[in-house]
């Protein structure tokens, strides 16, 4: 009977170790990863619904939705030929009044405001995806450590967050993660000028430059939105001079990742990647700040070569469409995004 009860209490012990050794493994693989998009999941097609709320619902909680792109699968068709989704929208959008005050501090944030509420759903599923960039990726991929700046983002998020849940609360809840952000995350330029009488002539003459740049090298500006604007009359960005973003779109190229066989349309919460641009107090620089494409690719685990490859080509051709336009770029060890 010792004998018996010596074994049962030896392989006990093992049972023990062994379970203990993969906590230990699970616990390592859970610290290594992050949230990356947190995507609501609701059955059926609701599109229309989700137009309506984007449409009547967003300007009651701060929230402004300057250029939607709703149907972009529809165009898909048309220019070239066949659809996998049943729909696809792209609703860049901005908590203009929760924002501004947090650009004073960490200009950066621009570069995911306005963002993308996307919507999508495939042909062959019987379910609708509302998602969203998180709040920690996108301080990850900015390396965002002020706490004032945080908080301010966190709680704008989640102004959104409670408005998807009010309108599908059978939505089911479930999060994309990674391990690590991309090697390089952003790029960053200078464009030094000589600073005319009329800061606005100058405003209009780059702004014109850029967009007609890209549109030859077959990009499409899909959206502008000016921080500086106002409609209560009160600056909330004493600092700055001039601040506005674009909206950077590569048809193609949205097409190869987001609506085609094996194609990834959760990655379209990064589309249209969002271009800031200002120009501080007094100064003769404008500054620019846009996400790498590279930062799909570690966001989503993507494997394909042909995408990744594609995404490298385009990440290369940005950065030379810039120096083409007398931009220099700088190191993200080296970018300083506001000087106080």
């Amino acid at each position: 009977m010792k004998k018996i009860f010596g074994i049962t209490l030896f392989f006990a012990l093992c049972s023990m170790e062994i379970f203990a050794v993969e906590q230990a493994k699970t616990s390592t693989v859970a610290d290594s990863t992050k949230k990356s998009v947190i995507v609501y999941t609701i059955k059926g097609n609701v599109e229309e619904k989700y137009n309506k709320m984007m449409k009547e619902q967003l300007k009651p909680i701060g929230f402004l939705a300057p250029d939607p792109r709703s149907g972009v699968n529809k165009v898909y068709k048309k220019m070239y030929g066949k659809t996998t989704l049943d729909g696809l929208s792209f609703m860049t959008i901005v908590d203009k009044k929760g924002i501004k005050p947090l650009l004073n501090i960490d200009p950066t944030i621009a570069a995911f405001n306005p963002f993308n509420l996307l919507m999508y759903k495939h042909k062959d599923k019987n379910e609708t995806i509302i998602s969203h960039l998180t709040t920690d990726a996108v301080f990850d991929m900015l390396g965002t450590s002020n706490q004032e700046v945080k908080d301010g983002y966190v709680k704008s998020m989640n102004k959104i967050d409670a408005l998807v849940m009010k309108n599908f609360p059978n939505a089911k809840i479930s999060y994309k993660t990674y391990e690590k952000t991309a090697e390089d995350t952003m790029m960053n330029f200078e464009y030094e000028f000589k600073r005319p009488e009329k800061l606005m002539d100058f405003i209009d003459e780059i702004q014109e430059k850029v967009e007609d740049t890209f549109d030859e090298k077959g990009y499409i500006m899909a959206g502008f939105f000016n921080f500086k604007e106002t409609f209560d009359g009160s600056n909330l960005l004493p600092q700055m001079d001039e601040f506005w973003t674009f909206s950077l779109c590569h048809f193609k190229y949205s097409y190869a990742f987001f609506d085609n066989a094996g194609a990834r349309p959760d990655a379209a919460v990064f589309a249209p990647c969002t271009m800031y641009m200002y120009i501080q107090k007094g100064t003769n620089k404008l500054v620019v700040g846009m996400p790498r494409l590279q930062n799909w690719i570690s966001m989503f685990d993507i494997k394909d070569k042909a995408r990744i490859e594609y995404n490298k080509k385009l990440d290369k051709e940005i950065v030379e469409i810039f120096k083409e336009m007398g931009f220099k770029e700088v190191s993200s060890t080296e970018f300083n995004p506001v000087k106080l």
